[in-house]
């Protein structure tokens, strides 16, 4: 299996200095998903527009001032209601979120009243969700400086206000990434966000817009835990989360029991290294169970792990990104039906795009039929049917459908990722079994006239015998041509064997011996 397996499209700056946080979506109506990034040390974000093939162009006017300073966390959504997404960050100073209306081609337009202050202080994470179940999106921000959560209802033009309660003390020190999710399965948007004191904080939404603290919460996970990914990890019906801890270089994985409770998964926590940053859930081999990307800022790569389904996962593959990569995606970027994976470096200022390019182990059966009727050999289809991803094709030499002889014949599927040269082999046999008797003709009856009254000997003629198959063919008359036979009707009996061992039924005539009259 040459699986998981990413095709490194290189890194390229986003014109900006730092970056940092990323978020995509479809900017421009396209159909293609697009990015835009933001740069903690130039006041600004980038957007690139996706060109089909996980390359990008910069947007026309990009970068495009952030509103503050030190921008952190964005998010898209359509705010506003009017079909096209927009964005929302947070600047760390002075405090701030700022809402940027999406013009459906790639540009963007700071909404009215934006910037406006985010109720806390230093603010680094944003989730956008409906919170109060009015069909309008709204967003919760971590203040990492003075651990509380605000959160802000939209009023479907761009705007926002506070929601009731908010901002309110996340209950763990220094929050940094927040996602929301529906954890307790009662129809509303909860929220989990991570804390620099080793915990993450749960709180249920109420559907009105405010939170109630779970009381599974705090949740003690691995040391400075910095995000959170939530997905039903092991296909019980369930939202649990992947939590990547930075300085203990590894990843926590909490199996939701549907109520807002959660225990360790077995095997968790899972060692990563390279101070882990952001996480995403993905789909690495394209079997339907949840996958987990997550990068590594200190060894500027980012690690795939295949999920088993019951909310294990096998040994982490890395590849290479840019320098410090921070934040994460995930998305179809060349459109071939496959997740792909996105990094923001800090280091580096530039975004790297990794296209998803797995192949899996082909399972090849051999194949044994009969001759079809008359024939030394058969028609013969098969189907290779090891699941793959949307982007593998796979064929095989000779085809499906093909003629096979009879005997045994080597087949080679081949199953090749259209991204990059991956691919995987495997070869199996197609046995065709002659099953097919010879057949003896042209066997006639024969009167012979004795000179004596006792008998005579008697020469006849070979009978025709035909196979579907070439080679030798061995027949035996009994009585043999050129033997004695008395006076009156002998039968003689034939069979006929091919070189594959079918034998023919036995064929039968008369030789009749007719005595000396004399006259």
């Amino acid at each position: 299996m040459v699986c998981p397996s990413y095709l490194s499209l290189g890194s390229t700056p986003t014109g900006g200095t730092a970056a940092i946080y990323i978020t995509t979506a479809d900017f421009n109506n396209d159909d293609v998903l697009d990015l835009a990034i933001t740069n903690q040390n130039s006041v600004n974000f980038s957007v690139f527009l996706g060109n089909g093939d996980g390359t990008f162009t910069a947007a026309p006017g990009s970068p495009i001032g952030s509103g503050g300073t030190t921008p952190q966390g964005i998010v898209s959504a359509d705010f506003d209601n009017d079909g096209f997404i927009d964005l929302a960050l947070v600047n760390n100073g002075p405090d701030t979120v700022a809402i940027f209306l999406g013009n459906g081609d790639g540009t963007f337009t700071p909404a009215p009243g934006s910037p406006f202050p985010s109720g806390g202080t230093n603010p680094v994470g944003i989730v956008a969700g409906d919170f109060n179940n009015d069909s309008i999106t709204d967003i919760a921000i971590t203040n990492n400086g003075n651990n509380t959560i605000s959160v802000f209802l939209g009023n479907g033009g761009g705007t926002f206000i506070s929601a009731a309660g908010s901002p309110f003390l996340t209950g763990g020190v220094n929050p940094l990434g927040i996602i929301t999710a529906d954890f307790n399965n009662d129809g509303n948007l909860d929220l989990a966000n991570a804390n620099v004191n080793d915990v993450i904080t749960l709180f249920l939404g109420n559907g009105n817009g405010t939170f109630t603290p779970s009381p599974a919460s705090p949740i003690v996970v691995g040391d400075l835990p910095f995000a959170l990914a939530s997905s039903d990890l092991n296909n019980d019906g369930n939202l649990d989360l992947a939590v990547s801890n930075l300085q203990s270089n590894n990843l926590t994985i909490l199996l939701g029991d549907g109520t807002g409770g959660f225990t360790n998964a077995p095997g968790s926590p899972i060692a990563i290294g390279g101070s882990p940053r952001e996480v995403v859930i993905t789909h690495v081999n394209c079997d339907d169970v949840p996958d987990i990307a997550i990068n590594q800022l200190a060894n500027n790569s980012i690690s795939a792990l295949i999920g088993n389904g019951d909310g294990t996962f096998q040994t982490p593959s890395t590849f290479t990104v840019g320098g410090g990569p921070v934040g994460l995606v995930t998305g179809d970027f060349n459109n071939d039906g496959v997740l792909d994976l996105s990094s923001a470096n800090i280091n580096g200022s530039n975004f790297t795009v990794l296209l998803n390019n797995c192949v899996q182990s082909l399972t090849c059966s051999d194949i044994t039929t009969e001759n079809e009727v008359g024939l030394c050999g058969a028609t013969v289809s098969f189907e290779i049917t090891t699941p793959q991803c949307d982007n593998v094709s796979t064929t095989t030499d000779p085809a499906s459908g093909s003629f096979f002889e009879v005997g045994t014949n080597l087949v080679t599927a081949t199953a090749t990722s259209s991204v990059g040269d991956n691919s995987e082999v495997c070869t199996f046999s197609v046995t065709v079994n002659d099953t097919e008797p010879p057949m003896i003709s042209d066997l006639n009856d024969i009167d012979v006239q004795a000179n004596n009254n006792i008998g005579t000997i008697v020469y006849y003629p070979e009978p025709t015998v035909t196979d579907n198959c070439p080679g030798i063919i061995t027949f035996t008359c009994t009585p043999a041509s050129g033997s004695f036979f008395p006076i009156g009707a002998t039968t003689v009996t034939c069979t006929a064997t091919d070189t594959n061992t079918n034998r023919s039924s036995t064929e039968s005539f008369t030789v009749t011996v007719i005595p000396f009259i004399e006259e």
